[in-house]
């Protein structure tokens, strides 16, 4: 799955909302589907993004590119951390949260 290609997908076709404030607010009202997170996302807000996804059964998947190259996929021209996918539309982003 080419992962950037899904990402640029659910921006156009669905809904994602960006940022740790927005992330932990849809994580708690269980509108979350999947969290995404990069691997430079400060220490404190990587945990309390993971803690609360666990606590509401939130699959997470981990990018392998930093905040520049996840905001870039989302078209977006600044840096994001953490986004949550609300509503995949014609992605099938959703595939990165399944467990084996």
């Amino acid at each position: 799955m080419d992962i950037d290609r899904e990402l640029r997908e659910v921006e156009k076709t669905g809904a994602v909302v960006l940022g740790s404030n927005e992330t932990l607010k849809e994580i708690k009202t269980c509108r979350s589907k999947l969290v995404i997170i990069t691997p430079n996302c400060p220490d404190s807000v990587r945990r309390n993004i993971v803690r609360n996804a666990e606590i509401k059964n939130v699959p997470l998947y981990f990018y392998g590119g930093d905040s520049e190259d996840l905001g870039l996929a989302l078209g977006k021209p600044f840096l994001v951390s953490v986004a949550a996918v609300i509503d995949p539309g014609k992605s099938s982003i959703l595939e990165l949260g399944e467990k084996d």
